[in-house]
């Protein structure tokens, strides 16, 4: 009698395990399953040329990880017809880093080297897929560790879903970015200071005018400090197939060229000069006032041929 009981109580111990150890490994499976985060990533869709987001599931569960994990899939578009990446795959990203969730990601030139449709899209793309992340909620963007910034030099900052249009129209002024290297000095105007700075440009109007609006705006960087003076107006720029740029400022170049009295006039004409050089397109720069060519300014300093690039400091000669 005992045996029996003894075996029943066997049986019944065998058919809860039956039941319940399948419906532990489900319990278990639906937990890591309410676990296991999801992101969406943006492609190009061929058909309509616009953002189209795809649904994954994170296996990454640090944050950082996680963005560099959606950061990947966007450049690798699902193997299917009518969707493209909308960050190519030679566009390196040279750093990425999350603050107070802030994503901090740092390219490389090439993105300079896309059209303006396509960085449109491709930061609509970046700034969607990252805040699809739950521990981020903005994109800080910059090229070349460079920060991007307006044709006015106001920095861009943080981008989101509330100021990102996910399918923006572009503008028909057209607007692009490009690196500029911008010579300045320090306090004492012993020595040229060189800012890289990444700006919006009008795709319109010629760099070199770019380039002379952002030096008379004087610099961003701590302890650089202006060379010319914010007086000076561009009223024409054309540089030549030989690579000569002609510069037109107003009068105040004939009597103010440079920003302060510790700044001498080769200073202030060698800032512009290397400034303008920093471009592919020029080699010399010629100086001409309301469109005239002029003997000299202040100093004995021959204004009647083209200036060629100086690296170094010239002389301190007024």
């Amino acid at each position: 009698m005992k045996k029996n009981k003894w075996l029943l109580n066997l049986a019944f111990c065998i058919i809860i395990c039956i039941v319940a150890i399948p419906s532990f490994f489900l319990i278990g499976s639906k937990i890591r399953n309410s676990a296991q985060l999801e992101a969406e990533v943006y492609y190009v869709a061929t058909a309509s040329n616009t953002l189209k987001s795809s649904t994954f599931n994170l296996e990454e569960t640090d944050p950082l990880m996680r963005a560099k994990e959606v950061l990947s899939k966007m450049q690798n578009a699902p193997a299917k017809d009518g969707v493209l990446s909308a960050m190519p795959m030679n566009l390196e990203i040279r750093s990425l880093h999350l603050q107070n969730k802030i994503a901090y990601v740092d390219l490389d030139a090439s993105y300079l080297i896309l059209t303006n449709a396509q960085q449109v899209t491709c930061r609509a793309a970046m700034v969607w897929s990252l805040t699809s992340i739950p521990d981020i909620e903005g994109v800080a963007l910059s090229i070349e560790g460079c920060k991007l910034r307006t044709q006015e030099g106001e920095e861009i900052g943080v981008m989101n879903r509330d100021n990102v249009c996910i399918n923006a129209n572009i503008s028909a002024e057209t607007t692009e970015y490009a690196i500029l290297k911008l010579y300045f000095t320090n306090i004492s105007a012993t020595e040229f200071l060189t800012e890289e700075r990444v700006v919006e440009v009008n795709a319109n109007q010629a760099r070199e005018k770019t380039v002379l609006e952002q030096l008379i705006s004087g610099p961003l960087e701590e302890g650089f400090y202006a060379t010319v003076s914010p007086n000076l107006k561009v009223q024409e720029v054309k540089t030549t197939d030989d690579g000569i740029c002609y510069v037109t400022f107003n009068q105040e170049f004939l009597t103010h060229p440079s920003a302060n009295g510790i700044v001498t006039e080769k200073m202030a004409v060698y800032s512009i000069v290397n400034s303008l050089c920093a471009l592919d397109e020029v080699t010399k720069v010629q100086f001409l006032v309301e469109g005239e060519k002029i003997d000299k300014v202040k100093s004995s300093m021959d204004y009647s041929k083209p200036f060629t690039e100086k690296m170094i400091l010239p002389d301190n000669t007024k």
